[in-house]
C-alpha cells in the first residue's frame, strides 16, 4: 500500500479509502439508523477525542446500537489509523476525522423479516487543507447569518443531542439561506420561535462579559461550544444558557459560530443587518486566542495557509463535518 493513499476502519479491518462502501441494505441507509462524530487535529494531536468518543457513545446507548468494543479499544483503533495516515498530508496539515456508526446489514425484504442487523462501523480521516478555503474568509472578517423558513426538529421528536445523519432540514435550511446570500450560515429557530443552532455549528452571542448560548434543550450539545464553557470562568467570562430570540441577536454586542473544524467564527450580520458595529468583536478575538494558545496552532494563521493552495480552483465537496 502506497504511503500517499489514505487507509479508514471498516468494520474490524484497516483498508484503502476508496474500499469504504455501504450497501443500500443498510439501516443507516435505509432508515437513518446512523450517528457520527467528526473531530480535527491540531499539530496531529486530536482536539478532545475523548469528548466526542463519550457523546458518541451516548448517541449509541440512545439509539441502541452496540459497537462492539468498548471506548477505549475505539479510542486506540482512531489512533493507530491517524498514525497510519500522518504520511499522506504536509507537516502543516492537519485532519478532519469522523466515525460513523450505522445499525448495519438489514435482511432484504425477500429474505425475511427486516429486523435482523450487523453494526456498521466507519473511521475515515481527511486532510483539512481543501476544506480551509471554506471558511478561512469567514474567521477573519466574520460570517452573515440568515433565518430561514425551514424551522429545526424539535427534540421531542429527533433529539439533536443525539448526533445522528438524519440532516435534510439543515440542508433545506442552508438552500433557503443561500438564496438570500450564497456565503450565508443559516440558524434555525425551533417551533417557539427561539434560536437553536446552525447546521453543523453551534450559534452564541455575546452581552458585556456574558457570552450567551441558547438553552441545551434543542440543540447539540457541541464538543466546542463545551471547551468554550469549561474556559469562561479562566477568562474572566460569564457563561450562560438561556433562549433566544432574533431580537436578543439584533441588540447583542458580538456574535458567533463554534464548530469542530474553525473553532470560532464571527457573526456580523443577522439577515442583512448588523451585529454590534458590524466587526468581529473583542470577546471573540479573545476566545479565538484561547484556542490557539491551547492548541499550539494559530488557528487563523493556518487555515489562511491551507486555503492559500485552492483560493484559484477550490476543491469540490460537502463540508467535513
Amino acid at each position: 500500500m502506497a504511503e500517499n493513499k489514505r487507509v479508514a476502519y471498516f468494520n474490524g479491518e484497516i483498508v484503502p479509502e476508496e474500499e469504504t462502501r455501504v450497501s443500500i441494505w443498510d439501516a443507516g441507509v435505509r432508515s437513518g439508523e446512523w450517528v457520527f462524530e467528526s473531530t480535527r487535529t491540531f499539530n496531529h494531536k486530536c482536539f478532545r477525542l475523548r469528548h466526542h468518543l463519550e457523546r458518541l457513545y451516548a448517541s449509541m446507548k440512545v439509539i441502541e446500537i452496540d459497537p462492539g468494543m468498548t471506548i477505549d479499544e475505539m479510542e486506540q483503533i482512531t489512533l493507530e489509523v491517524l498514525e497510519l495516515n500522518l504520511a499522506t498530508i504536509a507537516a502543516n496539515d492537519d485532519f478532519m476525522f469522523s466515525h460513523d456508526v450505522s445499525r448495519g446489514m438489514s435482511k432484504p425484504f425477500n429474505l425475511g423479516p427486516n429486523d435482523t442487523y450487523e453494526r456498521t462501523i466507519i473511521i475515515t480521516y481527511l486532510p483539512m487543507g481543501p476544506f480551509s478555503h471554506g471558511y478561512v474568509d469567514s474567521l477573519v472578517n466574520g460570517v452573515h447569518a440568515v433565518i430561514p423558513p425551514q424551522q429545526t426538529i424539535p427534540a421531542r421528536l429527533l433529539d439533536p443531542k443525539m448526533k445522528n445523519r438524519n440532516r435534510i432540514h439543515y440542508s433545506t435550511g442552508a438552500r433557503q439561506a443561500a438564496r438570500i446570500d450564497p456565503k450565508a450560515n443559516a440558524i434555525f429557530l425551533d417551533e417557539d420561535g427561539y434560536l437553536t443552532e446552525g447546521g453543523g455549528a453551534n450559534f452564541l452571542i455575546v452581552k458585556g462579559r456574558d457570552v450567551i448560548s441558547p438553552e441545551p434543550r434543542n440543540i447539540l450539545r457541541g464538543v466546542t461550544r463545551g471547551a468554550i464553557q469549561d474556559w469562561a470562568p479562566r477568562l474572566g467570562l460569564n457563561f450562560v444558557e438561556r433562549n433566544i430570540e432574533a431580537y436578543d441577536v439584533h441588540t447583542a454586542d458580538e456574535a458567533f459560530f463554534t464548530s469542530t473544524p474553525y473553532c470560532v467564527m464571527p457573526c456580523v450580520k443577522l439577515d442583512g443587518a448588523p451585529i454590534g458595529d458590524g466587526k468581529p468583536g473583542p470577546v471573540t478575538g479573545e476566545l479565538m486566542g484561547a484556542f490557539s494558545e491551547e492548541l499550539g496552532v494559530d488557528v487563523i494563521e493556518q487555515a489562511r495557509q491551507l486555503a492559500e493552495p485552492f483560493m484559484e480552483s477550490p476543491p469540490k465537496g460537502s463540508r467535513p463535518y
